[in-house]
Formats: C-alpha cells, structure tokens, sequence
C-alpha cells in the first residue's frame, strides 16, 4: 500500500507479540503525552525500537504534545448523570467531592449561559445555565458519565493560553533527548505557534494538529510552516459543527497538498473496533474516503491504545486503505513554485506517460520525494538517502518508500548504484531525479533510463 499509517501506543498492544505484529504495518508509533510519565514513554520508545529492529523495519516515533486542553481532574469515583440533572463545574488542582467536578483550566471568564460543554468524545453533552461565585452550573443534556482526565469542550470557545505551554517544552526537550522523530503540537492557532516549537524541537518534524476553527482560517499560513497537518476530528467538532468536519477536512487536505506537506486523518477511523472485531460499512467508506480525498496518513487511537482488536483494525485499515488507493487523486493541488518541484513535476508526467516501474529520488533533505508524492504518480516512488533522519520523516508522506544509500562523491557515482539497486529489484525502466551530490536543495536533474 502507498499510504501510511499510525498506530497509538497503548495498553492494547503492550505485549511483545502484538506490538510485532502490527510493525509488519505501522510507519509511526504515536507515544500520546498527555498521559503517562517519562519513565512509561521511554519504555514504550524502547520497546517500539527493539521490535522495529528485530523486524528490519525503520519506525518513527511521534511524541504527541497535549497543548492547553481543558481536562477534567481527579475524580474521587466517576459520576454518572441522567437527562436534566445539574453539576457544577469550577477550576480546581484538587480533587472532587460529590458536588463539584474540578477542572484543570479556568473557563469561568470564557463561558456564558447557554453555551454548550462536551464532554469526551460527545459521551455527555451539558447545557451552562448559570453562573455562581466561580461555579458553571450546568444540565446534563442526555445520559452520561464523567470519569477522571477527560477533555472537554466549549463549542466556539479557543481557551486564552496558546501552544507550546511550557508542559509543553517540557516533553519536546524529552523527545529530542530520546530520539523521536515528530513533535504534534495540539490546538495550534496560527503559524506563531508552530515556529515557537520549532526553536526547541532539536530538527524533529512538526506535526500541526488542526483542531480549532481558528487554524482552519490560517491553514494556508500554517501548512507553509509545518512539516505536516494532522485533521484531529475529535477536538475539531469541539469547535465547528459536526456535520461541517467532512467539509473541513477537505480544506486542510487541499491546504497540505497545496503546500506539499504530508495531511493525516484522525479520530475514529474504526471506533467500533475498540470493542469489536469487525468495523461498520460506515468506518470503512469513512477510511476510502479520506484516501480518494488526498490524504497521506491514517491515524488509530483508542484502536490501538486500549482496543481489544489492534491488531485487526491495523490490518482492516491497511486492507481498506490500500483497495482504495485506486481512487486517489493524481496531479493536481500542488503549486509548482521551485526548480525542485518543476522537476518533480516533469518527472511525475513523465512517469506516467512511459508507464516507469519506479522513481528514484536521491535526497539530502527530502523535499524532491515529498513534492513527487504529492503529486501522487503512478510509479512508486524509493527516496535514497544515508540520514536515517530524512528517512524517518518520510514515513508520512504516500507513495514513498525510503532506502539507505551509501555516500557518494559524484553524479557518476550516485547513479550507478542506483542502478545497482534498479537491477537487484528486477526493474528495468526507471526515472532517477536528483541534484548536486551531497548538496540540500540543488535538485535540478531527471534522468530516464531503460534497460
């Protein structure tokens, strides 16, 4: 399959065998750090790069940064509500008696009466009703529960603290430290936010997570400023009507591909599969349609973190993924505004109209194969590049498998090992794209050949 997948790291496949299974799948492991501690994400890196190279497989690690999202706090014992109960909500570092749910941000300032709070993932919806001495009274609108963590959300409130929070930098200087390969950043506003971050993500590639109606209106700004965007459905309809996040998700893929930047999907792709081993017909065209609209990337969550089936959902969401390949959009998005993508561009067309089995791209940096997969050519596309860190972050982009090319000295030589591998694959009509050797940002040579 050309597009990529992301798997959360979780309880659901803490056991060796499983986690072995599904790498035979997975690009990226997601290590979600608004949970747990550094001694539990170490492990899990450790674990993820221990099996990775048992398998001879190169896996990225993705350190996702919790950002200013409003959570419940300690719960003595979780609270179920019926319709037309009332619970007050208020800021609190301490736990909660029976009458009090504490949060771990105040919103007092931020909220009126009538406004909507979502708690989970649409679990229990309450109504604000009044306001009283720093309490929200609130009404619960259905049946529910409230346990401890949860996030929550304010229909058309963006909370005053924007990203990175210093727990934040925190966690960043943590991922740098232990090798990781992306940083997501959560609730970005604007591209501000993204290059704050940058200034302290040690060279790791920024995921922007686009879970805010105001990073929809700068998406243009902040797809030109991220490695890649992430359509974080969850906290997303938090924040626009859900019944707007298919339209949504179609801009900030549009924004990524215009960009040239990797877009993955998340949230929900099987959320049945959480508790049962079979998807609904509904999580499946969901999963088709998001790779016939461009996307590069699937994400899991609860499906792999805590889910009973991780190992069956990886495997549906490759099989899905993969027989929908057949529909993904071709050439078009992208704005040609660089010699690097003027070549990528002619060798894309190329490619097709000579029907190539395969597109070489040497790189240094990785901006040829990013721009050649967003292009989205029928030939596969095999980056070639001694920095195991470019190679890492490729695992996003689709269509691009990524091989380690021994130092070359000149053009002469570069080609002839890549025909070397051309010829150990068995593939006999090819296109190499490529620049000055061991120079970043010099691609400026594409080079048919047919044996």
């Amino acid at each position: 399959m050309k597009a990529k997948i992301i798997a959360t790291y979780g309880p659901g496949m803490d056991s060796m065998e499983t986690l072995r299974e599904l790498l035979k799948y997975v690009n990226v492991i997601r290590i979600n750090m608004s949970h747990g501690d550094e001694k539990q994400w170490a492990e899990f890196a450790s674990k993820v790069r221990s099996v990775s190279r048992e398998l001879g497989r190169e896996i990225a690690l993705f350190a996702d940064l919790p950002g200013p999202k409003i959570r419940i706090g300690k719960l003595v014992d979780p609270i179920k509500m019926k319709k037309g109960e009332e619970i007050a909500l208020a800021y609190s570092k301490y736990s909660s008696n029976t009458e009090i749910v504490p949060l771990d941000y105040d919103i007092h300032k931020d909220v009126k009466a009538g406004a909507e709070v979502l708690i989970g993932e649409y679990n229990l919806r309450l109504k604000v009703k009044r306001l009283d001495k720093g309490r929200i009274i609130c009404e619960a609108m259905n049946d529910g529960e409230i346990t401890s963590h949860k996030g929550i959300g304010i229909k058309g409130l963006s909370a005053r603290v924007s990203p990175p929070t210093p727990e934040d930098l925190k966690r960043a200087e943590f991922a740098v430290k232990n090798g990781f390969d992306f940083l997501g950043i959560s609730f970005v506003r604007e591209a501000s936010n993204i290059k704050r971050l940058r200034k302290y993500a040690g060279g790791l590639g920024i995921i922007a997570k686009i879970e805010r109606k105001i990073a929809i209106d700068n998406i243009a700004e902040i797809a030109e400023e991220a490695d890649a965007l992430m359509v974080a459905r969850g906290d997303l309809a938090f924040d626009v009507d859900i019944d707007m996040i298919p339209i949504e998700q179609r801009r900030i893929i549009t924004a990524g591909r215009e960009a040239g930047k990797p877009v993955i999907v998340a949230t929900q792709m099987l959320a049945s599969m959480v508790n049962n081993a079979i998807p609904t017909r509904a999580e499946v065209n969901d999963i088709a349609n998001a790779i016939a609209s461009g996307a590069d990337c699937l994400m899991l969550s609860d499906e792999t973190a805590v889910g009973k089936f991780p190992v069956e959902a990886v495997k549906m969401l490759a099989q899905t993924a993969s027989n929908a390949e057949q529909f993904a959009p071709h050439m078009n998005g992208f704005r040609v505004t660089s010699i690097n993508g003027g070549i990528a561009f002619a060798a894309s067309q190329l490619a097709d109209n000579y029907h190539t089995d395969m597109i070489f791209a040497p790189t240094q940096s990785g901006t040829t194969p990013k721009i050649l997969s967003t292009l989205r050519p029928m030939s596969p596309i095999i980056a070639l590049t001694g920095a195991e860190k470019v190679r890492k972050m490729l695992k996003l982009s689709y269509g691009v498998e990524s091989m380690n090319l021994k130092q070359y000295k000149t053009t002469d030589q570069m080609f002839e090992r890549v025909k070397e591998i051309a010829k150990k694959r068995g593939i006999k009509k090819y296109i190499i794209v490529s620049g000055s050797p061991n120079k970043k940002g010099t691609t400026d040579t594409l080079k048919y050949i047919e044996s």
